[in-house]
This record gives structure tokens, C-alpha cells and sequence, in this order.
């Protein structure tokens, strides 16, 4: 086996498959990266038994073969290659040589036989969108999924499709994002993909429109692009019924600037306690919106002026919360709907219904004193 490709090109690709290399396992082969070489093209294989990331990149085939090398060690050899053409050619005794100009490495390999072979996908369904489109989903509800292992439900993003239009939903008991968008389909489906999965995802989606295909058995999903193909198990536990939890009415509406909020939140949360209950005080008061938040080193009040509808409010929310949830949206311009100090609070559009975020509110104690 002999080929030769650009240190660049080969960089590239590793750093996109390394992404599914296995960090936690007794199985020396899944901390390996599979590589083939035939006709003119490389095939780059990782996986964890959970996520399987496959790439390929055009070289200058000599001789076609297989190795798996380990990753690590492989990443670090050409991330420190100079920026030219890295020859590779297998030695006997299972070794690989590598040659850069002057440099020249020998790593010994891996049983080749012992690399999992991905499985086959016969789709049951699948759907196209853009990359650019799928990748602010992830990113705009990714934050709100669970992380606790003991809610193994919650631990992805929940995906729903009906009636032309894709809903993507991150929930973590605590708080939940809602993205929408439409998709050139009349299929209907639901399925959840693990925060690990979309984690690795979206650091591999492109910024562009370049097409995002999204196919799906019973136990699989795959995401596949033009040079790289990403395929992950689903999560099987029944998903939360989370429309049950969105409130269908409010009495408290207010309208304010997000950039103004944001900044308000953000210098309110200087003088919050750490953990969940690092809460600020809201006080919503004829068309003014006080925010106070107090520690032991001091405290915090700031006032701004709102579009007010609605009764006159006090409620409080976690501050990281809230900021994680205004970071993630790009309008100039937000409404914040309210109901009674144990609901939830909404965040939503002021046109459209493309986005929405729930926060639940921190209980206040009667003796706490703002």
C-alpha cells in the first residue's frame, strides 16, 4: 500500500473524523482511525460503537490497502507536518512508514480485522436541508438538552417533522428551545438524536447551502454530506410531551430590545449566587422593567423602559438561563410572555413562530430580601 496526499488536505480530514474516535474504551482498534486507500480517493473511518464518522479526500494512490493507525498519534504526527506532500507506504510486520521531506516516521498498526465495519442504511425516510439551516438549529437548542444521565430521555435533541415543517426541541427539565423550519417534504416522522451526536455535528456542518442529507431507519439516523458521512444510533425512550408544557395563555407581555436585555441580564448576573438558584429579580411595573439581583459582596438594580400589555409582574429566573437563551437569538427584538410565579416564562418572536424559549422561574422565599 503507497499513496501520497497534501499535509493540508489530510489534516482536514482527520480532524473531522477524529470526532468519533472512542475516548472511553478497552478496545485498542475503536481508539484507531481506519484508512483505505483505492482508486484515487482516501476513506477515513472512526467510530464508538455509538457514532460512526466516515470521510473521504482525493490522494495520489501507488498501491491500494487498509490500516488502522492509532488516532492520537496519527493526528499529532501530521498536524506537525510541514505544509507538503506526506508519502505513506506499509512495511512488513504491520508498521507504517511516513515521509515528509526530510521527516520520517514508523508507527506500528493496529489489527486491521478488528475495526467494526459501519452498518449499511436502508432508509426508511429521509429529507434534505441546508447545511447552514440544520447547524443554527442545532446550535440555537443544543444548550438546552439534558446532560443528566439520569433523564436518559432528555439526553438529545428531540426532531419532529409534519406537514412540510421541521421542529427541532431541546428540553432539561429546567428550560426548553423550540426551533422551526420548513422542508421541502410531506413526510411525517419523529425521532431524538444524542446530545453527543449533534455535539460532533454541527463542529462539522458547513456554513453554507450545500445540501444536508438526513436518512433514518428504525434504530439509526445518518447524516450525510458531500465528502463526509456522520450515522448515530437514536435515542429510544419516549420523548417528553413537551407541548403539554408550554402555557396557552399569559396576563404579563412585555416588548424590549434583545441587545438591551441581554446587556442588562448579563451585568445583573455579575452579583448572582452560583448553581440553579443564581436567580434575578424581575419586576415588571407600568411599562418598566426593574432587574435586582443581591449576594453577600453587594447587589445590583437596573430599570429600563418596556412596551408593557398585562398586569404588573415579580418573578424571578436563573440568570444563565436566560442569557444562554437570548445569545442564541438573532432578532433585533423580542416579547417575553408571563403567567403566575410558579409557570413558565416564553420568549418569543415578536413576528413568526420560527424560535421559542421556555424558562422556568426561580421561587422566591418570603423572607428574601431584594
Amino acid at each position: 500500500m503507497r499513496f501520497t496526499i497534501q499535509q493540508k488536505e489530510l489534516l482536514k480530514s482527520l480532524s473531522i473524523v477524529q470526532k468519533g474516535v472512542s475516548s472511553k474504551t478497552t478496545l485498542p482498534v475503536l481508539k484507531g482511525i481506519y484508512v483505505e486507500a483505492f482508486d484515487q480517493y482516501l476513506k477515513l473511518v472512526a467510530t464508538d460503537l455509538d457514532i460512526g464518522i466516515e470521510h473521504f479526500n482525493m490522494a495520489e494512490i501507488e498501491e491500494e490497502g487498509a490500516f488502522v493507525v492509532d488516532a492520537r498519534l496519527f493526528l499529532n504526527i501530521v498536524r506537525k507536518m510541514p505544509d507538503r506532500p506526506i508519502h505513506f507506504q506499509m512495511a512488513e510486520h504491520r508498521q507504517l512508514l511516513i515521509t515528509c521531506d526530510h521527516i520520517s516516521y514508523t508507527l506500528h498498526l493496529l489489527e486491521v480485522e478488528e475495526f467494526p465495519e459501519l452498518p449499511i442504511i436502508n432508509a426508511d425516510t429521509s429529507f434534505q436541508l441546508p447545511q447552514d439551516l440544520f447547524k443554527s438549529m442545532i446550535q440555537q437548542t443544543l444548550f438546552c438538552a439534558s446532560v443528566d444521565e439520569s433523564k436518559p430521555s432528555l439526553l438529545g435533541l428531540r426532531c419532529e417533522m409534519k406537514e412540510g415543517r421541521l421542529e427541532m426541541v431541546g428540553v432539561d427539565g429546567f428550560r426548553l428551545a423550540l426551533r422551526r423550519c420548513r422542508v421541502n417534504t410531506t413526510q411525517e416522522t419523529s425521532f431524538t438524536v444524542p446530545v453527543k451526536t449533534m455535539s460532533e455535528l454541527v463542529q462539522i456542518l458547513e456554513d453554507n447551502e450545500k445540501p444536508l442529507q438526513v436518512s433514518l431507519t428504525d434504530k439509526q439516523v445518518v447524516f450525510s454530506m458531500e465528502k463526509t458521512t456522520l450515522n448515530s444510533r437514536r435515542i429510544d425512550k419516549p420523548f417528553v410531551q413537551f407541548r403539554d408544557i408550554l402555557p396557552k395563555q399569559h396576563d404579563t407581555v412585555i416588548r424590549i430590545p434583545k441587545n438591551t436585555l441581554f446587556a442588562s441580564v448579563d451585568r445583573a448576573s455579575l452579583m448572582v449566587k452560583e448553581g440553579k438558584s443564581s436567580l434575578i429579580k424581575w419586576v415588571i411595573r407600568d411599562s418598566t422593567l426593574s432587574l435586582t439581583a443581591r449576594t453577600d459582596l453587594g447587589q445590583v438594580h437596573e430599570e429600563m423602559p418596556v412596551s408593557q400589555q398585562g398586569n404588573n409582574k415579580e418573578i424571578a429566573f436563573n440568570a444563565r438561563y436566560f442569557l444562554e437563551a437570548l445569545r442564541a437569538i438573532d432578532d433585533e427584538e423580542i416579547d417575553i410572555k408571563l403567567n403566575q410565579m410558579n409557570t413558565p416564562g416564553i420568549i418569543e418572536p415578536v413576528e413568526g413562530d420560527d424560535w421559542l424559549y421556555l424558562v422556568l422561574p426561580v421561587r422566591m422565599n418570603a423572607s428574601e430580601d431584594f
